[in-house]
């Protein structure tokens, strides 16, 4: 297996810069700014402008007019795009992101609303447009000049139809209000922006334009009637330019909070702690102090790594189990979040004549709220929805079309009846990674007879049946298998179930993809790549108003990108979402583990209040490893995450959203560790024996066996370390790593491990290398192909 590694810097030394510019009024973060004109009644919000990293932000308005008619968008809508520009006063229209989904055709909108192009021929002028055709036959087009200095029209070459975040269509309610969620981008997603890099020793601040739309045309005509339907200019065409909001973005900056080259101490584990981390390393290093890298590794790596001669310090949710333990190891608690289900769900209801007005006028807006059973996961997971495959099967026959479609499913969610017809939701998006929290999923599902029965073969109450390739699905697993290989068309037109619905890289890919409205999913051009393979190409994204996705992501990612998370049916009967009180009830739900100092989150606990997907991840390390100077370091760092590191906020070195402060009883046993650590670093002990018996993991399971988290099955059906997938039912890539071999001393950053320290950027630190000798590589193509395709950049 080709070893895949990826390097980046530390955060630098955060300057926090206060807002400024066209606000009226700012409470914290948020800014206000007001239109002018025309639209001087309308009102737009930003809830979080400072401190900002890849991530969305909440768009707010008021005082507009509705958009129409029939809620289509031929008037009165709002169009967001990103720009750079260091004038105090503003961006020009050349510094503005936008023009990248000119070619999506849906919803209908006006020829050019999406378009650079600011000529329109003879039946619209606009008198104030100063950019002319370079000649007969062509086309004015403002060109984008990038933050690197070049000016161009193939914009192409900055921004794609995959990559960019503007908003071409934002729909304004009936009331005259509106809300979205904007992707704010970093130099590492969009370097033609270059927002977040340092210059003159402050990260480079950016802005969010925001170009409303009434019903008059660039001529000042009156659109409606037959001559005129639609709005049809481009928001950057000189005079719907002049009525622009500009709110500006402050950054946290790109590149290394410490200094460079010098000396770090690694930390490693799953993604879990990835966003707390990263938010905690720009403090503990402040003003000399020791530099954290982080590499984020799956937790069968983390235990692997905290095994070896250099364990650093590694982060995961099970234990080394006592019977595999060759050192003493002491573990912290550290963070508290949750696995979910995160969705986005936009109103589709089939419009008007087919439903009532009061359901179709709301077409566009979210469905924030979702219940969610054990078999209804069970489906999404299983390639079960008609739809989901590239072509009807006949095994699927009778099974509902999509999600939305199952009466199960619409049972529970009566919202869906009339507003969810024209989704096409099927699956959800599920990250490559093998967790245990996935496994803790799994165990989930298992304990639920309905679910349980689902997967063994038998019919629900309204016929659906599971897709045959999983039946006997034997669980818990630590991965998301897929097992329907199917694939229609021949030759350079070949589809293919993984191509259309792949797995994601990681959790956090996945989360942004279903904000974006991506599937991430591949379809053919009809063409041949050089090697004379069928070329594919991203499948357009859903448009903003016309979402349906789902992913299972952690918590900290779902609030990063905006997404709500879905209620999960618990084992005592009670829908519960993942909040602070639902996941602080699992804890205290919680008992002892195999390893006395680590407690087992249940997913089948009967606490009516409980969320069952709760996540505690620990901090590990073996001291006797570790050298004084080290153990003292990392004695530290476990203080500051689990003091001031437990305040929430958005500054470097708080708790980001969608994490719970730990409870004082585990801030407390996580300082003894601490101590513990500090003390004990250097000093040769004896492991010590556990009394307590090996926890069962089977959770019961009526599907099938179970094997350790950390192991996962050789097929779709089977149990035990993979050895070769067969070619109809391949698993996802087991990432793995082989043990450092190089002293606990602190080592140069450019000699130690890959250990990217940055909030931003869409790369998501996966160390992928050997296990040592004994250890199976588990190759997946295709989660191999997907990993390397998020490195390059999509």
């Amino acid at each position: 297996m080709k070893l895949a590694r990826l390097l980046l810097a530390v955060l630098l030394a955060v300057t926090v810069l206060a807002g400024t510019g066209h606000a009226e009024n700012a409470t914290g973060s948020a800014l206000t700014v007001t239109g002018t004109g025309a639209f001087s009644s309308l009102k737009v919000t930003v809830d979080q402008t400072t401190d900002l990293i890849n991530q969305t932000v909440h768009v707010s308005w008021t005082g507009g007019a509705p958009t129409g008619p029939s809620g289509n968008f031929a008037t009165n809508y709002l169009q967001l795009m990103q720009c750079w520009g260091d004038d105090p006063a503003g961006p020009t229209r050349e510094q503005c992101q936008y023009g990248g989904l000119a070619v999506q055709g849906s919803p209908v909108a006006g020829a050019w609303a999406r378009r650079r192009q600011v000529s329109y021929g003879s039946t619209l002028v606009d008198p104030l447009e100063t950019l002319k055709p370079a000649a007969p036959g062509q086309q004015a087009v403002v060109p984008f000049r990038s933050v690197t200095g070049v000016t161009t029209t193939s914009t192409g070459d900055f921004f794609t139809a995959g990559t960019t975040n503007e908003l071409p269509l934002a729909k304004t309610r009936l009331d005259g209000g509106g809300e979205v969620d904007f992707e704010v981008q970093t130099a590492l997603e969009s370097y033609g922006l270059g927002c977040g890099t340092v210059v003159n020793g402050s990260p480079r601040s950016c802005w969010l334009v925001v170009v409303p739309r009434g019903n008059k045309e660039v001529d000042g005509s009156t659109v409606g009637g037959d001559n005129r339907p639609q709005l049809d200019s481009s928001p950057l065409s000189a005079s719907n330019w002049a009525n622009h909001l500009a709110i500006p973005l402050k950054f946290q900056p790109v590149g290394a909070a410490c200094p460079i080259g010098a000396a770090e101490r690694p930390t490693s584990g799953d993604e879990f702690l990835s966003d707390a981390v990263l938010r905690w390393q720009p403090k503990l290093c402040a003003g000399g102090g020791t530099v954290f890298g982080f590499t984020q590794v799956p937790d069968g790596v983390a235990r692997q790594t905290l095994l070896s001669d250099n364990p650093g310090l590694s982060f995961l949710r099970d234990p080394v189990p006592p019977d595999q333990a060759t050192k003493p190891l002491v573990y912290a608690p550290i963070a508290l979040s949750g696995l979910s289900v995160a969705f986005i769900t936009e109103r589709q209801s089939a419009g008007e004549g087919v439903v009532p007005p009061e359901v179709w006028h709301r077409d566009g807006e979210q469905i924030t709220e979702l219940n969610l059973t054990p078999r209804l996961i069970a489906k999404l997971l299983t390639q079960s929805y008609v739809l989901s495959l590239p072509v009807r099967q006949d095994y699927l026959k009778g099974n509902p079309d999509s999600l939305t479609a199952d009466p199960e499913f619409v049972a529970l969610n009566p919202e869906f009846t009339d507003s969810g017809r024209l989704m096409s939701t099927v699956d959800a998006l599920v990250p490559t990674v093998y967790m245990d929290a996935t496994a803790a999923l799994w165990r989930w599902i298992a304990a639920d007879k309905d679910a349980a029965d689902f997967l063994g073969g038998v019919p629900d109450p309204n016929g659906m049946k599971v897709n045959p390739g999983y039946k006997g699905l034997k669980l818990p697993v630590s991965n998301f298998p897929k097992a329907d290989l199917t694939c229609t068309g021949t030759g350079l037109l070949a589809s293919c179930a993984l191509d259309l619905r792949p797995l994601a890289g990681d959790m956090h890919e996945a989360g942004r993809a279903i904000s974006r409205g991506d599937t991430l999913g591949k379809a053919p051009t009809g063409f041949a790549t050089p090697d004379g393979k069928p070329q594919l190409k991203a499948v357009d994204r859903q448009p903003q108003g016309q979402r349906s996705l789902l992913a299972v992501v952690d918590t900290p990612t779902a609030a990063r990108y905006g997404l709500p998370t879905a209620k999960l049916r618990n084992s005592s009967g009670a829908f519960v979402a993942p909040t602070g009180a639902s996941m602080l009830a699992a804890v205290a739900a919680a008992k002892p583990s195999a390893v006395g100092d680590v407690l087992s989150l249940d997913p089948l606990t009967t606490a009516k209040d409980a969320y069952p997907l709760t996540n505690l991840a620990y901090a590990a390390t073996a001291p006797s490893v570790l050298d004084t100077k080290a153990g003292a370091d990392y004695a530290a760092f476990l203080k500051y995450a689990v003091g001031d590191g437990q305040q929430p906020g958005i500054a470097p070195g708080q708790l980001p959203a969608g994490y719970v402060p730990l409870p004082q009883s585990l801030r407390a046993q996580a300082t003894s560790a601490a101590d513990k650590i500090a003390a004990d670093a250097g000093k040769a002990l004896t492991p010590p024996t556990s009394s307590t018996p090996e926890p069962d993991t089977s959770g019961g399971s009526p599907v099938g066996g179970s094997a350790p988290a950390d192991q996962p099955p050789t097929d779709a059906t089977g149990g035990g370390e993979p050895t070769s997938a067969p070619a109809s039912a391949p698993l996802p890539a087991k990432a793995v790593a082989t043990p450092p071999t190089t002293s606990a001393a602190q080592q140069p950053v450019a000699q130690a491990r890959p250990t990217p320290a940055t909030p931003v950027g869409f790369v998501r630190y996966v160390l992928l290398i050997l296990l040592a000798a004994g250890a199976v590589a588990a190759a997946s193509g295709p989660a191999l192909t997907r990993w390397g395709s998020r490195v390059r950049g999509r």
